[in-house]
């Protein structure tokens, strides 16, 4: 018996091995968040529509009446997935939103694409794929809603004439990248990260 993981599912002949593997292999986490973290990876590589729950309980091991349990429907499974996720990453990046030296807390902005895929790369890509989805729309908001203030106060400190000009562009910016990092697109990302980090820096008085 082959010794998949839960979210080795990222192609075709990985969704189907993990179909035959049924044993449930991670006693440290529970079933239900067993159940939602390859409900992810798959959302995130097929796409919410075309990803069946049958699918997802041939792939976690598990039964599809179990997944209805758990969740009631693949909605509102997507929904604790997502609801979930953000709740993970608001926890891991709070700190950040402490910094106070200026010129570090924008940099540290700059370096979220980056830093957020790499440690949430199913969710990122699941979340460009919900654009026009309520919840996600919502959640994306609450998590970035403390850092457009911060962030034309680090502008204003550093002496730009235009602090809130700098601040809406360079969260275009991040929006853009944080999108082209979660699908791969170009593999120069954190290359243009550091570019915009020297764009940065106190102005003359």
């Amino acid at each position: 018996m082959p010794n998949l993981r839960p979210l080795d599912l990222l192609s075709s002949a990985g969704v189907l091995a993990a179909a035959r593997f049924v044993p449930y292999p991670y006693p440290m986490i529970t079933r239900r968040q067993h159940i939602a973290n390859v409900a992810l990876q798959l959302f995130g590589e097929k796409g919410f529509d075309n990803t069946s729950t049958q699918l997802i309980a041939k792939a976690a091991g598990v039964s599809e009446a179990l997944i209805f349990k758990h969740f009631g429907s693949k909605d509102q499974l997507l929904d604790f997935i997502i609801k979930s996720g953000y709740q993970r990453i608001i926890e891991h990046n709070r700190g950040g939103l402490t910094e106070t030296d200026p010129l570090a807390f924008i940099h540290s902005v700059i370096d979220l694409p980056y830093k957020l895929v790499l440690e949430e790369p199913h969710f990122w890509k699941l979340q460009y794929r919900l654009t026009d989805h309520d919840t996600a729309r919502q959640q994306h908001e609450r998590f970035m809603r403390p850092v457009p203030a911060l962030l034309q106060a680090a502008f204003a400190q550093l002496g730009y004439p235009e602090p809130d000009k700098e601040m809406h562009l360079l969260l275009l910016l991040i929006e853009a990248l944080w999108k082209i990092e979660a699908n791969k697109t170009d593999e120069q990302v954190r290359d243009m990260l550091e570019f915009i980090k020297r764009k940065y820096a106190p102005q003359a008085s």
